[in-house]
């Protein structure tokens, strides 16, 4: 199962051994009750920074978070070995949205979060696809993994003179996934995205 030892060097920095993995992780140094978990398709800092080009600003960050239930056929969590996450785009499409009109000219106002409505947002619906291994609380604490699939939706605010029938390129990138399992046969993930859309001009 998981173990750690703590590095003196860097308070709270653990190196850390589970189901033959080696990893490093920013944890909290009380090792005994510290479960260590196996994170699988989160990007790097340098593919999202690749993303964040100067003049290119159609994009957002939300979170999903969800509680899953282990499947009837499976067996109860003992602790959690690894998770690893994927995500599908399975539409976009633009909608007009609600804009401040004065003397019939369409005005960008925003809100206290600092949301601007312009009139256009781009609409982008896709699925979180998830693969959760797991040892279960059996005497032989044999291995078993779990598969879900949650959907999600977002919007990115776009200039008002976009047309509906414009499309776009969407990249995503998962910046971080917390995980931890509340009971026996409910675990609760929270995923953090990134979401950038970049127009697709015809030539």
């Amino acid at each position: 199962m998981g173990s750690c030892s703590c590095d003196n060097n860097q308070t709270g920095f653990v190196k850390c051994s589970n189901a033959g993995y080696l990893l490093d992780k920013m944890v909290n140094c009380d090792c005994e009750d510290q479960e260590q978990i196996i994170i699988k398709g989160v990007c790097s800092r340098a593919k999202i920074e690749s993303l964040l080009v100067e003049g290119e600003d159609l994009w957002t960050q939300i979170f999903v978070p969800e509680v899953l239930c282990v499947p009837e056929q499976k067996p109860d969590i003992e602790q959690l070995i690894s998770i690893t996450s994927m995500v599908d785009i399975i539409s976009q499409r633009v909608v007009k949205a609600p804009v401040l009109v004065v003397d019939e000219v369409d005005v960008p106002i925003e809100n206290k979060e600092g949301i601007i409505t312009t009139g256009r947002k781009l609409v982008v619906e896709g699925i979180l696809r998830q693969k959760v291994i797991y040892t279960a609380d059996v005497a032989s604490q044999s291995v078993h993994s779990a598969e879900f699939d949650v959907p999600f939706s977002a919007f990115i605010i776009l200039p008002a003179d976009t047309k509906l029938t414009t499309k776009y390129a969407i990249d995503v990138c998962i910046e971080d996934i917390f995980v931890s399992h509340l009971t026996k046969r409910q675990i609760f993930k929270n995923v953090t995205l990134f979401i950038k859309a970049t127009p697709l001009v015809c030539s």
